[in-house]
């Protein structure tokens, strides 16, 4: 065996073996071996004072044997038959995040995220693409066995995630399941560790990358084109008849304004970590502690995070273990701000402050309607804070009954309290001079969630049976108020205040409650460790759906074959493990809002006279109640393949799956005669299809150097197959045979230019505007024959690339993460104006001497283009540079004075750039939006193990 490693215990003295696999090492006579190579178990060999030792190595099958969380129990890799992805919680921690949602981004072939945006950013979960049209396609979470969020558990908490992905394996969660499920198994106390105490943390900074705007120089130059064409391109003319005075003494000092350096900072973010976790003879502990403070890139926006985890396990007797886990978590925001397209009102010729030092609340001299985004900095006239308080309860009970029989209950809790206050004052960005707003918002819910679980496994001979047998019970009941006013006559009381306000007074409140009950039985089956068979019932009621349709069954089932292990493959060495499965599931879904099955009424206020005190208030239907709503019903099969080749430095799986939802619940417009304008139904269908690889490459293993590189990719095909009357829905954007999102619009090809005229008088277009298609040659141009598909929403192939180098004390890792396929349409680049009231992004415009087929002319008597939404869209395209991290570590630390057991200091990059991108202005493709970015970090960490 070439290249195992031949370690002395408790040393680094050691060699690899060489083509013959023979090695020679100087060792004291009492020493121990520790000899390792990759896809073998690592063995340990006393020395004894012994000159030569031959030693062989017998093959790992820990990979296989490995235990993974599959809902609602436990199972060997090996014995696995569904569409299944882990990943471990080292790889989530390694991660300075506090996001987990972002550290889980491309480490799953199929599963499609974007990064966040700001700080508590909650960015829609793909699994697969998407299924519904209206009701709904996020995955459901389970924490501890227990429905929760992401959100609710901190990145050092985590054990592992695996991500549930295909119908045979999420139908166990029934309607709940419907677009994939992702198990969070969070860290416990362990049997026979003694204390340990671990400290992260980390301090970086948070760099915005802005949508870039004109620079003062460029829009100075636009705002004389824009003159130059609207008076004749050839007509003499001086900046004096362009420019008012304030304009013409900042272009003449080279002062221009840079807002968006005014309105947005580099950030600082903070986080800090402690656990302590202990066991004893009976009972396990665990402590856990996170604190992270970040920084908005919003001058007025700041965010921070308490989250505080205690889990105990006690074991009653030797059959009967309780546990318990009570999770914390407080979230504060503050003073976020969404400043729209309004920001464009501000130019580099707009003087932000006056020659008093005081603010400019007017600073646009063409554009009065342009109010000063930096009032919101003055003290005292912007607030607007949210908390949030979770509380999450489990308590556990595993009763073993006897060898084959156990018993296991989940009970979890949930209690969410979220409450927010602003305050918007008279000379506010939103007060814009004129009167005060005010407000508050409330809403809570508690949520619980009761199973019960008998579980069967038994092997008798080549055979071993697992049947489960699962009751659950579910409910949550949800409270929302708002409350708010204008004109509060004395501003310093803020939010606190609110029956001061004298205009607009409005109170709103909403209540909802719902329930689900479940049923499961499941039979796991496998012979000799090589054919394997799974099948599963689950019936699911909820309360959501019209009477005699709120039951509906879940069937689903698979099986695999071990290849590697029959006779005829023993000889193929190369081989390792091979495994064929094939599986097929139904699920449901409910995703829609309670009581939209029953008929609602609405209030209305009828005046009598001119006195508006004098009215009185009737109700009338404002819904119609459809007594045949169902279940939307989702059809998957899947087959993969999973290997592992060269003695396991390569192996991976293959997947195919598709998937065909019927009965889509959808809203379906009726005539007006009826009294009502539309009704919930079950109509539509829809289909998904995809392949999915991932491949983990082990090249190097040696004493000092470890390689890891892991790679995965799929590609999804989504598209409608039927709707109302089988017919396409083009105001709701919905056709038949394309896929669920897309853009529908004209197609642009080009700006009409010079020469064209007569051309573009038949289209009531002069040179300069933008050329459109006319798609049926008719001489006209209408939203009705013109219109066309131009992209889709959502990537056809999403892929990430990742590696992780350790050498001797040193480790170093990157990841790239890609989206392929799809388009985005960036604002402002849609609803651009061409007059020179408003700042633009730096684009390349359309002048006489300009011909350009990019953006159309500048021209101060007419700004806005009738199709200048044709011209917002752009490829979607590319591979980014998700995270890069160099780090080192301090072993053998122990000493009386400092207990340390391991030291690391590491750097961390994340979201520093792109290798490639499709988008032209430095558009970020993640978020191509005027308001928000995706900020790169910097960051500098440690983590210490006591």
């Amino acid at each position: 065996m070439i290249g195992a490693n031949v370690v002395e215990r408790g040393t680094t003295n050691g060699t690899v073996t060489d083509l013959n696999g023979q090695y020679s090492l100087d060792i004291s006579p009492s020493a121990v071996l520790l000899v390792s190579y990759i896809g073998y178990d690592t063995k340990e060999i006393k020395v004894d004072g012994k000159n030569v030792l031959n030693i062989s190595l017998a093959e790992n099958t820990e990979n296989l044997d490995e235990i993974v969380v599959i809902g609602y129990g436990t199972s060997r890799k090996r014995d696995i038959v569904s569409a299944m992805s882990t990943v471990k919680g080292s790889t989530i921690s390694a991660a300075s995040t506090s996001n987990v949602q972002d550290a889980l981004q491309g480490k799953v072939a199929g599963l499609d995220i974007q990064s966040a945006r700001y700080a508590g950013d909650d960015q829609q979960i793909y699994i697969r693409g998407a299924r519904s049209l209206n009701a709904g396609n996020n995955p459901l979470i389970i924490v501890d066995g227990i429905p929760g969020s992401l959100g609710s558990v901190n990145t050092y908490d985590i054990e592992s995630i695996e991500v549930l992905k295909d119908a045979a394996s999420s139908a166990i969660y029934g309607s709940m399941g419907a677009n994939g499920v992702i198990l969070v198994t969070t860290k416990r106390g362990k049997k026979g560790v003694n204390r340990e105490v671990n400290f992260n943390s980390y301090i970086g900074l948070n760099v915005p990358h802005m949508m870039p705007l004109q620079s003062g120089e460029e829009y100075v130059q636009f705002r004389r084109d824009g003159y130059r064409y609207a008076h004749g391109w050839d007509t003499p003319f001086a900046d004096e008849d362009v420019f008012t005075q304030s304009e013409l003494d900042m272009i003449r000092n080279g002062n221009y304004t840079d807002w968006q350096d005014l309105l947005y900072r580099n950030a600082l973010t903070q986080s800090y970590h402690l656990s302590i976790s202990n066991s004893g003879e009976k009972t396990r502990l665990l402590l856990s502690f996170k604190y992270d403070k970040e920084q908005g890139y919003y001058k007025t926006n700041d965010a921070e995070n308490y989250n505080l985890t205690l889990t105990a396990d006690h074991d009653l007797a030797d059959f009967w273990t309780l546990g318990t886990t009570v999770r914390l978590k407080r979230n504060n925001i503050s003073g976020f701000q969404k400043l729209n397209n309004e920001i464009l009102y501000m130019t580099p010729l707009s003087d932000p402050y006056l020659e008093n030092g005081d603010l400019n609340y007017f600073p646009n001299p063409l554009n009065t309607s342009g109010y000063n985004p930096l009032a919101d900095n003055v003290p005292g006239q912007f607030a607007d804070d949210a908390q949030s308080n979770l509380l999450n309860l489990n308590l556990t009970s595993h009763i073993k009954i006897n060898k084959w029989l156990s018993m296991h209950t989940n009970f979890g809790y949930i209690f969410s309290d979220y409450k927010r206050g602003y305050f918007y004052g008279k000379d506010s960005y939103k007060g814009k001079g004129v009167k005060t707003n005010s407000g508050k918002e409330y809403n809570n819910y508690d949520q619980w969630t009761l199973n019960h679980i008998i579980t069967y496994d038994n092997s008798f001979g080549d055979h071993n049976l697992v049947v489960d047998l699962v009751g659950e019970m579910q409910s949550r009941r949800y409270d929302k108020g708002t409350l708010s006013g204008d004109n509060q006559p004395v501003e310093y009381t803020s939010y606190h205040n609110l029956g001061s306000n004298t205009e607009n007074i409005k109170i709103g409140s909403s209540f909802e409650n719902w329930a689900l009950a479940s049923v499961l039985g499941r039979l796991r089956y496998n012979y000799k460790n090589k054919y394997y068979f799974n099948i599963a019932f689950r019936t699911d009621g909820s309360s959501r759906l019209a009477k005699g349709n709120q039951w509906a069954v879940f069937p689903s089932g698979g099986v695999s074959w071990s290849m590697k292990d029959e006779n005829f493959m023993q000889n193929v060495n190369w081989i390792n493990s091979l495994k064929l499965r094939v599986s097929y599931g139904t699920v449901g879904n409910t995703a829609i809002s309670p009581y939209q099955t029953l008929a609602s009424l609405s209030q209305y206020a009828y005046l009598f006279g001119e006195d508006s005190s004098n009215k009185f208030y009737v109700y009338s239907p404002t819904s119609i109640v459809n007594l045949d709503l169902g279940w939307e019903i989702s059809k998957t099969v899947n087959a993969g393949v999973d290997f592992g080749l060269f003695n396991n430095k390569l192996n991976g799986y293959v997947e195919y799956y598709n998937t065909k939802t019927s009965d889509l619940l959808m809203k379906r417009t009726i005539p007006s005669f009826t009294g009502f304008n539309d009704i919930w139904q079950n109509i539509g269908e829809t289909e998904t299809s995809g392949v999915e690889f991932n491949l983990n490459y082990n090249p190097v293993r040696t004493k000092d150097l470890n390689v890891d590189i892991s790679l995965n990719a799929s590609r999804n095909w989504e598209k409608i197959t039927a709707l109302i009357s089988g017919e396409d829905l083009p105001n709701n954007k919905w056709f038949i045979g394309k896929p669920l999102g897309v853009f529908y619009d004209y197609e642009k090809i080009g700006i009409w230019q010079l020469g064209e005229e007569e051309a573009a008088a038949k289209y009531n277009a002069k040179v300069g505007d933008i050329k459109v298609k006319d798609q049926n040659g008719d001489g006209s141009i209408s939203a009705a024959d013109d219109r066309i598909i131009l992209g889709q929403v959502r990537p056809k192939w999403i892929a990430s690339l990742g590696a992780n180098v350790q050498y001797k004390n040193f480790d170093f890792s990157f990841n790239l993460n890609s989206r392929w396929g799809y388009l985005v349409k960036p604002a402002p680049y849609d609803d651009i104006t061409m007059d020179g009231q408003r700042w633009l992004p730096a684009v390349d415009y359309w002048t006489p001497d300009n011909p350009t087929n990019s953006y159309p002319r500048a021209d101060q008597a007419s700004g806005y283009d009738t199709y200048r939404t044709s011209n917002g869209y752009q490829k979607g395209d590319h591979i980014k540079i998700q995270d890069i991290t160099l780090g080192y570590s301090f072993e053998n630390l122990l000493s009386k004075k400092v207990p340390i057991r391991k030291l690391r200091f590491y750097v961390q990059m994340r979201n520093v750039g792109y290798l490639y991108r499709a988008a032209e202005f430095d558009i970020i493709p993640e978020q191509p939006n005027i308001n928000y970015t995706v900020p790169s970090s910097y960051n500098f960490g440690v983590n210490v193990t006591f």
